[in-house]
């Protein structure tokens, strides 16, 4: 959670509340959007002194807005870019289909049943939200370089991170990669319902014996 709120934070100053927005939006099935957590993180941050946070009073309300610091971007020049280590990409989930066979043969049929369609409902909002990044991507590309471009602490960022020459082609990294993890998400998708179905068909023709 920490390195993730750090990527936010590159992109752009921010309080916590618009982080979690995009987290959800953006980010839900990578990372969790829980605020306990992400106020965790953000404490630890500012601890190491990679984070930095200014108030300020916006509609009556007192609001925190983070911000990266130099030594923040030279931690995270140090991480990014490092091999993902697998051991953390395992999920506790996946026992349940390990041990699947324990349970009787209807609540097998039942949960592959379930699965799939939760899948299969995942697979179409992953399919609707490519089809805008399709049609979006280099508005998105120009929308966001003008943004960052506003702002010289980020660009300054942003290049010392990417070793970059000019911001345009940091940003198209940034969107292309983005993409790159969505499609990621659709083939991994499309296997696992692949997978899925044919466990399932193999279940459907033991009950048949």
């Amino acid at each position: 959670m920490e390195n993730i709120i750090l990527s936010l934070l590159l992109l752009k100053s921010t309080t916590i509340y618009e982080m979690r927005t995009y987290i959800q939006k953006v980010l839900s099935t990578v990372c969790s959007d829980s605020l306990g957590s992400m106020q965790t993180a953000i404490k630890k941050l500012l601890e190491k002194g990679y984070v930095s946070v200014t108030e300020y009073v916006e509609n009556n309300t007192l609001k925190k807005q983070y911000s990266i610091t130099p030594e923040g971007v030279e931690y995270y020049k140090t991480w990014a870019g490092t091999p993902i280590n697998i051991q953390k990409m395992k999920s506790m989930e996946v026992g349940k289909i390990f041990f699947l066979g324990i349970a009787p043969g209807e609540r097998r049929v039942e949960f592959l049943k379930s699965y799939i369609s939760d899948l299969e409902g995942e697979y179409e909002k992953l399919l609707v939200i490519k089809d805008y990044v399709d049609k979006t991507q280099t508005t998105s590309i120009e929308r966001n370089t003008k943004r960052i471009k506003e702002d010289p602490a980020l660009v300054n960022n942003l290049l010392e991170v990417s070793g970059e020459k000019n911001i345009e082609q940091v940003v198209t990294n940034i969107d292309n990669y983005q993409v790159y993890m969505l499609e990621y998400g659709l083939e991994r998708m499309k296997a696992d319902l692949d997978f899925y179905k044919k466990i399932l068909k193999r279940e459907l023709k033991e009950d048949k014996k």
